[in-house]
């Protein structure tokens, strides 16, 4: 689909406009506050209908102000669908706008199933997700906390409307916590119930204004009758007008190559088709290696006697490579001493602060050191119940505070519990808060009820609670005797826990530091078996600091390479100089084969003339395929401008009062529809009928749409998973040629690995991370993805691209490289671009940018 004019009733400021388009790139340029949003959202309401009046959408529905001359709501789009064209127009009215779709060959009304046969599945939001973007998509795309989450965003662009389904899972959670959660009440139904009232008050409002309605339409229909006709007659006029601006702007061109011609009709053929390019270079390769020759023999002849050859350079070469590895690796060395120290010392204070022989105990396991803490817990516990139960004064006095103690000593079991897994402390000192705390709420409990003997009726549990408690204390003995632990308490089992594991943390960490102490003494070893013979040293003699060898080589290959330098330049300068004489045979060979004058003072006039003879022809070539041979005929019946003009200027009067008939009847017609603005027909009525029946069912489906949304939100997410990667190969392929185009080769490649980690590769084969990359470089990729995402659906989603000034973060070069792919792009796709910026006048045809400024 291609929109090619755009028609505004009234819409927001825009009110009785119109907007030609082009088929591929068409830009709208206007400052702030110009109608690029208002403009961008008219095309959004037309194919999908007016925003409703609620919530934050009815900034969207850009209702004229009322006032004297305002114009009807609504437009029209003229578009060519299938290399057809149609007319979609949208006015006022229920549900969105009412729609009439008529074919403009033939005038026939279209039916209105006709445009969601053209949009297919897309609805606005998946419009605007899919087939455009702004600067704040690439923001939001920018501020993704982590390298996860832009790997993410990027994965689920390869599933159809991704975007859209993510923001669909979210919206189904939204709705369904808005319709019920366990503590609201079900405040929808109770706007449901009020709307449907309201409704049913203006279905009957609507039933006695109908008459109106009838009458206003029969003007409407005249008038746009009238329209047509004068239609067609400027379609006439304009091609006739348009074949004679032709003629116009080839007149130039054409008293060009008449000229032309006649100057190079004087050289021959075969000067024409001489390579003046390729003799010129190689005259010049022939008088720059002559140069070359004599300076090179200059240079021989200035050499001083050779000097003596070294035959070690390579051995103390390759030895000063190994020195900087060797000082590594016994600055490693040392370093490695010293924590071996500081890690011994620290095993002997840890053991020394300890009873118990850290080496012989081994640590307990998660889920053994979970149970312990679940045992200490309810041996406390029970100690608690078991003081209880023998506080519990006779039957006479005991009522009395029963419930008192109860509750203490349920309150210290609670505190127990968090000081052992919620305080941030160390492991003694939780243990000493647990004894203050245990024998604090001991003497409270004797303070306030002094021990009785037990009732009759508490016996039992007594012994029962005593049993529990030898039960507990029975399988921390067992856990300790299979741990070792049985050594301490239990209640030192935690904090002997934490001393074990950072022993053997200790222990481990200073083997490992062993083994590689052995490792780099015995690298060290082998670069010293590798520099002795080099150095002439024995086994008697004590072997030089590696600071004093690098010095001692580096001074060494120094003189050795002034020695070679001197034999070096000979045997290159008599190696150029045989090279030089060769290639300066083989040139004057080859200028010879051409049939043109000697190389000699006069041969530089004779290669400009045929050069700018040459010039002339290809200039001549290039101008006939700018007029077609057809006009190129008919402009020989005019033997001047002025004729041409005349009759121009005929045609565009007659244009222009066509135009001005048209606008009226425009005016006209306006003013016809706005009386039918707030009027509606039967269809309207009907369907007012039908929402009204439709919103009766929803109130009794919102319980089964509750259970919907949540089911929905789970399938949603489970869906886009498998969805994902079926489709984000084809499209990585051909966003790596938009990502080189942009980036100017600077980047050819998007590659996933197995983890779907996302990396760029640049010209030399460096691979980077999404979080190396600059914020503009990362919007490059982002938009690389989005235009191949775009064209993967191209076939299918036949809809024109729409971007709103976006690239803001992008430099000159990458800017011009986006606008080329944008052209591009839109030789198979209609791009519409709104752009605040005036660069675009630089980057683009300024046939292709309408100034909404002036409008």
């Amino acid at each position: 689909m291609k929109i090619k004019r755009i028609e505004i009733y009234g819409f927001g400021k825009w009110q009785n406009v119109t907007f030609d388009l082009q088929n591929d790139l068409q830009v709208f340029y206007g400052l702030n506050e110009a109608g690029k949003s208002t403009l961008r959202q008219f095309i959004y309401s037309v194919f999908f209908g007016f925003a409703q009046g609620r919530g934050s959408n009815k900034y969207l529905k850009y209702v004229p102000k009322k006032g004297r001359g305002s114009a009807g709501y609504g437009g029209a789009i003229e578009i060519d669908y299938q290399n057809h064209p149609y007319r979609i127009e949208r006015v006022k009215g229920k549900n969105g706008g009412t729609v009439t779709i008529k074919d403009l060959l033939d005038q026939s009304t279209v039916t209105n199933v006709f445009l969601s046969e053209m949009l297919g599945p897309i609805d606005q939001h998946t419009y605007e997700r899919l087939l455009g973007f702004n600067q704040s998509d690439l923001d939001d795309f920018n501020d993704l906390g982590n390298r996860d989450d832009l790997r993410r965003h990027i994965l689920r662009m390869g599933a159809v409307g991704s975007e859209e389904w993510i923001q669909f899972e979210k919206d189904l959670k939204k709705d369904a916590d808005k319709m019920h959660t366990a503590s609201s009440r079900t405040r929808d139904l109770d706007k449901k119930i009020k709307h449907y009232e309201k409704a049913k008050q203006h279905l009957q409002d609507d039933r006695d204004q109908l008459p109106d309605y009838q009458s206003a339409k029969a003007l409407e229909d005249q008038n746009r009758a009238e329209l047509q006709e004068i239609r067609q007659q400027i379609s006439q006029l304009s091609k006739q007008t348009s074949h004679q601006q032709k003629l116009l702007d080839a007149w130039s061109n054409y008293q060009k190559i008449t000229t032309l011609r006649q100057r190079v009709q004087k050289a021959s053929k075969a000067d024409l088709q001489l390579d003046l390019g390729q003799i010129s270079r190689l005259a010049d390769q022939i008088r720059k290696v002559e140069e070359n020759c004599q300076r090179t023999q200059q240079k021989l002849q200035n050499l001083p006697p050779l000097a003596q050859k070294a035959d070690d350079l390579d051995q103390l070469m390759d030895l000063q490579a190994k020195l900087p590895v060797a000082k590594v690796n016994r600055d490693e060395l040392d370093k490695a001493q010293q924590q071996q120290t500081e890690l011994t010392n620290q095993l002997a204070e840890l053991q020394e602060n300890n009873s118990v022989d850290l080496g012989s105990v081994e640590p307990m396991d998660s889920a053994t050191l979970k149970q312990v803490k679940q045992l200490l817990q309810e041996q406390a516990q029970a100690a608690a119940k078991v003081n209880q139960l023998r506080s519990v004064p006779s039957r006479q006095t005991a009522s009395t505070n029963k419930s008192t103690n109860g509750n203490l000593i349920w309150g210290v079991g609670v505190v127990l519990a968090a000081v052992d897994f919620f305080l941030p402390v160390n492991a003694i000192i939780k243990l000493i808060l647990l004894a203050v705390i245990i024998l604090g709420a001991y003497g409270v409990v004797k303070q306030v009820d002094q021990p009785a003997q037990p009732a009759d009726n508490a016996v039992d549990d007594l012994q029962t609670a005593e049993a529990s408690g030898r039960q507990i204390d029975e399988k921390l003995r067992q856990i300790g005797v299979q741990t070792g632990f049985d050594v301490v308490p239990a209640t030192e089992w935690v904090f002997l826990q934490n001393e074990v594991v950072n022993y053997r943390q200790l222990e481990q960490r200073l083997a490992e530091l062993k083994q590689r102490q052995a490792v780099l003494r015995g690298k060290l070893a082998d670069f010293w078996q590798t520099a002795k013979p080099i150095l002439q040293i024995d086994e008697a003699q004590s072997q030089p600091s590696l600071n004093e060898l690098t010095k001692w080589v580096t001074e060494r290959i120094q003189q050795i390479q002034q020695q070679q330098s001197q034999v070096q330049t000979q045997k290159i300068l008599t190696q150029n100089l045989n090279e030089q004489q060769a290639e300066l045979k083989q040139l004057r060979t080859k200028f010879a084969q051409f049939a043109i004058p000697p190389l000699d003072d006069h041969f530089d006039e004779w290669l400009a003339q045929l050069t700018e003879t040459q010039k002339q022809a290809v200039r001549l070539r290039d101008l006939e395929k700018t007029v077609d041979p057809a006009i190129q005929t008919e402009l020989q019946k005019y033997p001047e401008l002025t004729e041409l003009q005349a009759q121009q200027s005929k045609l565009t009067a007659e244009l222009q009062q066509l135009k001005a008939q048209e606008q009226a009847l425009v005016d006209e017609r306006t003013q016809r529809i706005g009386e039918l603005t707030g009027l509606k027909n039967q269809i309207d009525i009907l369907n007012e009928q039908q929402a009204l029946a439709e919103e009766e069912t929803e109130l009794k489906d919102l319980i089964d749409e509750w259970l919907t949304l949540q089911l929905g939100a789970k399938w949603v997410d489970e869906t886009l998973g498998v969805a994902t990667k079926g489709r984000l190969p084809l499209i990585i392929q051909q966003a790596n040629e938009y990502f080189a185009k942009i980036t100017n080769q600077r980047y050819h490649q998007i590659e996933f690995d197995n983890d779907d980690a996302i990396h760029v590769v640049d010209q030399n084969g460096q691979a980077y991370e999404l979080g190396e990359l600059s914020k503009g470089t990362l919007e490059q990729l982002y938009i690389s993805i989005r235009f191949a995402f775009m064209q993967a659906f191209a076939d299918t989603v036949d809809l024109p691209i729409i971007i709103d000034d976006a690239f803001v973060a992008f430099d000159d070069q990458r800017l011009a490289e986006t606008f080329g792919l944008l052209k591009q792009i839109a030789q198979q796709t209609q791009i519409i671009y709104f752009s605040a910026k005036k660069e675009v006048y630089q980057l683009v045809d300024q046939r292709n940018v309408v100034d909404l400024n002036e409008k």
